[in-house]
């Protein structure tokens, strides 16, 4: 984890004419002038992949920046929650600069002029593709996305779903730049092959879930050469629908950090697709900081009827005794002994008081 340090030019992390590998980290609650959680400058070439960068500020490029002749691969990452008091809350592209942004969710972050979401400008590309933009704000323009002076966005694949501006609340360009967008959502429409205009039914957006329901629109509607990892067509957003099965379980917290005494409250969401009532198992486990396993219910009968979408939400209490670390929360839907239909996990935190 990378947390709490405060910096010029680069709160959580630098790279200064290198390219490094930057994989698996948590960059949070860091603060800068210049890129908040991270910062590539100076013919740099980082591949980012698979971090949360979330919380962080700063006056330009509050998650990540990319300036001065770098070039960035950001894949797979959570950006989330990143403010920056100019331009560009999530991501920052600047000054002959290039980014390619594949598999990113993209959410919640601020901007106080442009670019709540992502921020292009000055002479600079972006390559947007299997990405969820959405619920991004910036006070003046380009909520979601803001390209301009002579600069380019080619987008295809992604979600582009409740953003906010006072001018272009999704999408913001000024008449030297341009965005080209294909098999996309795009809440307000936008011109171009395969995109449209409905709401995403994501599972539970107020909670930070920008996976997709059973019945989303953007379901197998991405462009048709393109397949997704079960070999169905490309869905649109960061998050493909897995239908190699009929039954599914998502998990989704409310907290990711909880202290001892406490309770964790998670929702259930549990689909059948077949046309047949479905009999199934639950069973609920925690994964200890040291690697113990403790069950903590199940497993348990339920039967879903077909065709049918539920979600329950479950407080569980933390033991007053628990001791500081990394939990896994972990559940799967089967038929006993051996059948697995589908299993979802999350890590939490329990605290100090």
């Amino acid at each position: 984890m990378i947390t709490g340090n405060a910096g010029v030019i680069g709160g959580g992390i630098r790279c200064h004419g290198v390219s490094p590998a930057i994989i698996g980290n948590r960059i949070t609650a860091n603060s800068a002038e210049w890129g908040g959680g991270i910062i590539c400058d100076g013919y740099s070439f980082p591949a980012i992949t698979q971090n949360t960068v979330a919380g962080n500020s700063a006056t330009l490029g509050a998650g990540i920046l990319c300036w001065a002749y770098s070039s960035a691969e950001v894949r797979n990452n959570i950006i989330a929650l990143n403010a920056a008091s100019e331009c560009g809350g999530g991501i920052h592209c600047w000054r002959h600069s290039s980014m390619t942004l594949a598999g990113n969710t993209i959410t919640g972050n601020t901007a106080n002029e442009r670019g709540g979401g992502i921020h292009c400008l000055d002479h600079s590309t972006m390559t947007l593709s299997g990405s969820t933009v959405a619920e991004n704000r910036a006070s003046a323009q380009g909520g979601g996305v803001d390209c301009y002076g002579n600069s380019s966005i080619t987008v295809m694949n992604s979600i582009l779903w409740g953003d906010s501006a006072l001018t272009g609340p999704e999408v913001s360009l000024d008449t030297s730049s341009s965005i080209t967008i294909s098999y996309s959502d795009v809440e307000g429409g936008w011109p171009g092959g395969g995109n449209i205009d409905a709401d995403p039914v994501f599972v539970l957006a107020e909670k930070g879930d920008y996976r997709l329901l059973w019945g989303s629109p953007c379901i197998d509607s991405g462009h048709p050469d393109s397949l997704d990892q079960d070999g169905t067509r490309s869905d649109m957003g960061a998050h493909f629908f897995d239908q190699e099965d009929y039954l599914t379980l998502y998990l989704t917290p409310d907290t990711t950090e909880v202290l001892p005494g406490g309770e964790l409250g998670v929702t259930y969401t549990l689909i059948n697709r077949w046309a047949q009532p479905e009999a199934l198992w639950i069973l609920t486990q925690v994964i200890l900081p040291r690697g113990g396993i403790l069950g903590l219910c199940g497993p348990d009968r339920y039967t879903l009827p077909a065709h049918f979408v539920t979600q329950r939400h479950l407080d569980r209490e933390v033991p007053a005794t628990a001791p500081q670390g990394t939990y896994v929360y972990r559940s799967g839907i089967g038929v006993p002994p051996a059948v697995v239909y589908d299993r979802d996990e999350f890590t939490f935190v329990v605290a100090q008081p």
